[in-house]
């Protein structure tokens, strides 16, 4: 099915939605956005199915999930690599750990399918070495692959088989990809010195950094302020940080969220959840949600407002992670709102743009023609026979207009081949 590709035309930072190069290496726009720190950037973020899933239904969901979030104006989508996590907390997770299938190999099929590069996070100390330096290379050389975040152990108690940050720093620089990594505020607040591992991390490479689920600004101001100062003092760019929400409607996920290390204000819990028994069961998840998502935009309208002089490049992040239908509606809805805010701050008319993916042959082209005119006149799909075999003709059952379209569809791709 024809894909859309959604893209921001905002002030002074134009990105060119027209050419067929930029739709051919999706790769290669998502970098220019993450590094481009003379615009915010936008990523929507999802999990991987659970391991064992068949490539058609990983194809399915995969659909599934494009279909619904075409038409946000995303520079990219997040794959995120899930963990266990052993040993970063005592309290019992809310969710019980099922291991997905590889965060490359999902993402590269969303990047084919959408025409949307794709932010591949990837813990680095889980594997020994080699079997690193093995995903890394088919992350690159098989998927296409050029944007990732590397996640170091959850716990510095546990011994861990796989590279050091460093290591994996240079391992993916020497493939002449990029990498970010991930910033927690909460840590901030709690030792003070995230600011300083964010210079060390871009010291090493780092381009941008990604931050944990956002409930509570104070802490990430904080952080924005100092490493902002930080920088200037070492006369050096500060990267982007790119802010993550997650709305929440249940109180189950609320569990999971706080058991991440993301801390929800007790106010702020209340106002979402409710605060007696009582209200908690008389009120809908959908309320619960809705209200989540309002908190959420103003704890974006704080931060914006609060470090506006912090001269730190900002972009936005939305996880769309859960498997209940009011909260990935909601993560759509917030999606929307969060880059209405970030745009709107920035004081200069802005628009978004869609086009058409670019088909690579004609041939191609033709087929979806076809395949589109039969879904308009039901009566001609059961004996609609098509094959691409190169020895055998194509056979359908067409009405005469549907032939000339499919002709056009043809010239036009034949065309575009020679122009290249």
């Amino acid at each position: 099915s024809l894909r859309q590709v959604a893209a921001m035309d905002f002030g002074i930072a134009r990105r060119d939605t027209g050419g067929a190069s930029a739709l051919e290496r999706p790769t290669a726009s998502l970098m220019q956005a993450l590094l481009d720190p003379m615009r915010p950037t936008f990523l929507f973020g999802t999990v991987p199915p659970r391991d064992g899933t068949s490539m058609e239904a990983a194809v399915d969901i995969g659909e599934k999930f494009i279909a619904r979030s075409r038409a946000l104006a995303t520079d990219g989508f997040i794959v995120y690599d899930i963990q266990d996590e052993a040993g970063r907390t005592q309290d019992a997770r809310p969710f019980p750990f099922m291991k997905t299938l590889d965060p490359a190999e999902y993402g590269a099929l969303l990047q084919r399918r959408s025409g949307k590069g794709t932010v591949i996070y990837k813990c680095v100390v889980e594997a020994d070495n080699q079997t690193f330096d093995h995903w890394l290379d088919n992350a690159i050389s098989r998927h296409d692959h050029r944007c990732f975040n590397l996640v170091g152990g959850a716990s510095s108690s546990v011994s861990y088989t796989g590279p050091t940050m460093p290591d994996a720093a240079e391992k993916v620089l020497s493939r002449s990809a990029a990498f970010g990594c991930v910033t927690i505020a909460e840590r901030h607040a709690k030792k003070g010195t995230e600011h300083t591992s964010l210079l060390r991390k871009s010291e090493m490479g780092a381009k941008w950094f990604i931050s944990q689920a956002i409930y509570d600004t104070a802490a990430t101001v904080k952080l924005l302020h100092e490493y902002g100062a930080l920088c200037r003092y070492k006369n050096v760019p500060p990267v982007k940080v790119i802010l993550t929400f997650a709305p929440c409607g249940r109180e189950k996920t609320m569990k999971f969220i706080k058991w991440l290390g993301v801390h929800v204000p007790a106010e702020v819990e209340t106002k979402i959840l409710g605060g007696s028994p009582e209200e908690r069961k008389e009120r809908s998840k959908e309320q619960n949600v809705k209200e989540s998502v309002n908190i959420l935009c103003d704890c974006l309208r704080t931060i914006l407002a609060a470090t506006g002089s912090a001269g730190v490049p900002l972009g936005v992040s939305v996880e769309s992670v859960s498997i209940f239908r009011e909260e990935i509606d909601a993560a759509h809805d917030l999606f929307t709102k969060l880059q209405a805010i970030m745009l709107d701050s920035n004081g200069a008319p802005w628009k978004v743009k869609w086009v058409y993916a670019v088909f690579s042959t004609a041939e191609e082209r033709a087929i979806r023609v076809a395949h589109a005119a039969t879904s308009a006149a039901p009566e001609l799909q059961a004996p609609a026979t098509l094959t691409r075999k190169r020895t055998k003709v194509a056979e359908i059952s067409l009405s005469e207009n549907q032939i000339v379209q499919v002709l056009l569809a043809l010239a036009v791709g034949f065309l575009i081949g020679a122009h290249r």
